[in-house]
């Protein structure tokens, strides 16, 4: 009788958290490896043609000259709203491409980047919003008054960009938050703590160096904004250990970005991209302090929900193959026998 190899399970056998999603009987050290490479090399790509588009529409439209291109080459971003809602579908491509990479090198269907329940959980992701949108209402309306009441005040008006941007970040800025999640919570975070199979060193490598990264994508000089980023980073990536998932971190990132572009349509929007030293302030602590009330706000709703936390959805299958692989090795003696008199 031939061997018959069994095939390797694909999912965790052991009670996991979410970033250890990819710590599978599966797992070779060269699979994240090449998830993280073939992914930055996708989305270098995907950034390289976006960027090239928007140059493309700005220059046939006259929003922007050959020189002014020049200049932005060199470091000097002038924000367009070509430019800034492309930049968005180019992030939001990250959802797709991470669950390719799932797939690809992991054999995990999409909706297992999402939750350790295999998808997206649209009723939780719901009550996220319910809790972390009144918070954020609260905490951009004040930031805004209080810019309206200084001596430079807000500037708002109507003008030509305006309801191009208004459906834009209604139609884009959500995916490019989600995007974000997708890339740097999921597949950055799960490939880098993959390395490990303590629970919380992987959880603390694939926290920090993922919230790194996270810091140094914005290309930000100014301390205070990356202290920022790197907080934010972190937070989310707390909310999705402690929720299984990535539903509480999108809509923190949803809302957090929706609601801090409201005033971008009826505005200049050519320095949005400026985050040189100086363009942040020690008041950012009090935007540190906001995600981390978001994040309570969502840990009370987790309990009172009973979200799941970890899970070994491999384990079933794992005794599967035991079972078909104890069967097939008493075939195995039965016909060494038979063949044997």
């Amino acid at each position: 009788m031939p061997s018959t190899p069994m095939p390797q399970v694909e999912l965790p056998v052991a009670d996991g958290a979410y970033h250890q999603f990819w710590r599978t009987p599966l797992w070779r050290w060269w699979r994240p490896v090449a998830a993280l490479l073939v992914g930055a090399l996708i989305f270098v790509g995907i950034t390289i043609l976006a960027s090239s588009l928007a140059i493309g529409i700005d220059v046939a439209t006259g929003r922007r000259t050959v020189e002014e291109v020049r200049n932005a080459s060199q470091g000097n971003v002038t924000a367009t709203p070509a430019l800034f809602l492309i930049n968005n579908l180019s992030l939001a491509a990250l959802i797709p491409v991470g669950m390719l990479l799932g797939r690809w090198f992991f054999r995990q269907p999409g909706g297992w980047l999402s939750s350790i329940t295999g998808r997206l959980r649209w009723g939780w992701l719901g009550r996220c919003f319910a809790v972390l949108l009144p918070l954020w209402v609260v905490y951009i309306g004040a930031e805004t008054w209080l810019q309206a009441r200084s001596p430079e005040g807000l500037g708002l008006a109507v003008n030509r960009d305006t309801w191009l941007l208004v459906v834009g970040i209604l139609l884009t800025t959500p995916f490019q938050a989600a995007g974000e999640e997708y890339g740097f919570r999921g597949v950055i975070t799960r490939a880098l703590a993959s390395f490990f199979g303590h629970r919380w060193v992987g959880l603390a490598a694939g926290a920090v160096v993922s919230s790194v990264l996270f810091m140094l994508s914005h290309f930000a000089d100014d301390p205070w904004l990356n202290l920022f980023y790197f907080c934010f980073g972190l937070i989310a990536c707390a909310m999705t250990l402690r929720t299984g998932g990535l539903e509480a971190s999108i809509a923190m990132h949803v809302v957090n970005n929706v609601l801090s572009e409201a005033t971008m349509p009826f505005s200049d929007i050519s320095g949005i991209f400026d985050r040189q030293v100086g363009a942040g302030d020690p008041t950012v602590l009090i935007g540190i302090l906001v995600p981390l009330i978001g994040w309570a706000l969502v840990e009370w709703q987790a309990r009172c929900h009973q979200i799941v936390r970890t899970a070994a959805p491999g384990l079933e299958r794992q005794r599967q193959l035991e079972q078909q692989l104890a069967t097939w090795q008493q075939q195995m003696i039965a016909w060494q026998r038979h063949q044997q008199h």
